[in-house]
């Protein structure tokens, strides 16, 4: 599961999310299950696995 940066749409009701209330505009970091699209707009796409490569050339 990833977590995600969301913030609260205009016209939604208050959010609470692990006990705590967020209001129209403000942001807070939840887990991906959890997103809900009619009340909240995705700021970032969740984090994936990073994959190791290299990026320089050995000589």
């Amino acid at each position: 599961m990833a977590n995600i940066k969301v913030k609260v749409k205009d016209g939604a009701f208050p959010i609470r999310y692990k006990g705590e209330r967020f209001l129209v505009g403000d942001e807070l970091t939840i887990d991906d299950k959890y997103f809900d699209e009619s009340s909240m707009e995705r700021l970032e796409e969740p984090k994936k696995a990073a994959r190791s490569s290299k990026t320089s050339e050995s000589e």
